[in-house]
């Protein structure tokens, strides 16, 4: 990349803004690279600046799957995004697919990819890495997580109950409470652990008067 490239990463842990920022700095000719922990200081910073790529992680603490995204584009519309995300459901993958990203790199794979997302991006080409294509052709089906996460919820268990047994953040269980949702076509917790049912996908029983009060 010949011209400047300026860079905003996005994401909420700092460990992993650092360490892109630093490696993208090594590896890419000519980027700066700013860096933003939340959709809100993401949106404040593309405001004020203007700014080539947006590389963003999908799970924020006040946005979801593909809020940024739609943020970040109303408030820069030329601005390329490329979709940086631990996430590697079938259905998640189709639904990025039919987003605006520039890009898409799973982290779970060699850095080298996000390096080759960036100077096609840079260069005006998309970039979709090969796991993130084989994975949106394949089948969709609901992970062993999210019919853990269910089976949870239709014991009647709070997004908070249900991470701090688990071991993950609250903020993931919403993750999949959500993907869960679209995945089975469901208007909220109570009719998609009635669906999950039927389908045999869970076990039936729990607290049900509970688990329709935790309805979106």
């Amino acid at each position: 990349m010949k011209k400047q490239t300026r860079i905003l990463v996005v994401d909420d842990h700092a460990i992993v803004r650092n360490s892109l920022a630093a490696f993208l700095s090594a590896k890419c000719e000519g980027v700066t690279v700013t860096e933003a922990a939340s959709c809100q200081e993401a949106a404040d910073i593309a405001a004020e600046d203007d700014h080539t790529i947006a590389i963003v992680d999908l799970e924020l603490p006040d946005a979801k799957g593909t809020e940024v995204l739609h943020k970040l584009q109303n408030i820069r519309p030329a601005m390329r995004i490329i979709v940086y995300t631990m996430h590697e459901e079938p259905w998640l993958a189709r639904e990025l697919l039919e987003s605006k990203a520039a890009a898409i790199v799973l982290k779970g794979e060699e850095t080298t990819e996000l390096v080759t997302a960036v100077e096609s991006v840079a260069a005006g080409m998309p970039y979709f890495s090969p796991r993130f294509l084989t994975i949106a052709a394949s089948k969709v089906e609901l992970s062993e997580r999210a019919l853990e996460v269910l089976q949870l919820i239709a014991k009647g268990m709070s997004s908070r109950e249900i991470a701090e047994q688990i071991f993950v953040s609250e903020n993931t269980i919403e993750y999949h409470r959500k993907l869960i949702l679209r995945h089975l076509g469901a208007k909220n917790n109570a009719h998609a652990v009635s669906i999950a049912i039927a389908k045999g996908l869970i076990k039936g029983g729990g607290n049900h008067h509970r688990t329709q009060e935790l309805q979106p």
